[in-house]
């Protein structure tokens, strides 16, 4: 593949690789938000937020919703009314935390799982479909190098906040 060497903005020296890198990864996410504006509707569906939490609580059980917060990068404020509206709709069950009275533990509710499984298999099927000339060692290949730079962004963007200024 021919990389385009003008820089996107003019005066703003061009790093090819890492500019189609960034030209993918946005065409990606694109194309997955095509998927989720099918399945994560306002009337009664998941949002992409419900999902997220959702999605941490399958993966690592019953947790603090401070806990969950600082998986997905998010203030603890903006997950606990997560938390209050995805407990109204049955989806995650919170009990007390025997150690410390004053904080619940949150955990994923049966129709919450129900609603997580429903909507991961409508993707996979949709990705398996599109992604059909694609062989599952391929997939795996892509799937580990995306996940490789997503934690050296990660990495990165975790290091420069650590070395800012707090204006202290």
């Amino acid at each position: 593949m021919q990389l385009a060497q003008e820089p996107l903005v003019p005066g703003v020296e061009r790093d090819a690789s890492a500019q189609e890198l960034l030209e993918g990864v946005s065409s990606l996410v694109r194309a997955v938000r095509c998927i989720e504006h099918r399945h994560l509707t306002p009337d009664g569906g998941l949002r992409r937020s419900d999902a997220s939490v959702l999605k941490v609580l399958l993966r690592d059980g019953e947790q603090r919703g401070g806990e969950i917060a600082a998986k997905l990068g998010v203030d603890a404020s903006v997950v606990s009314r997560q938390l209050t509206a995805l407990e109204a709709d049955g989806l995650v069950s919170r009990r007390p935390d025997p150690a410390d009275a004053r904080v619940g533990l949150v955990s994923l509710a049966p129709h919450g799982k129900a609603q997580l499984e429903a909507l991961y298999s409508t993707y996979t099927q949709q990705l398996r479909t599109a992604l059909a000339d694609f062989d599952d060692d391929a997939l795996l290949v892509a799937a580990e190098t995306m996940q490789r730079i997503a934690r050296a962004i990660t990495d990165a963007a975790t290091g420069v906040r650590r070395s800012q200024p707090t204006g202290d």
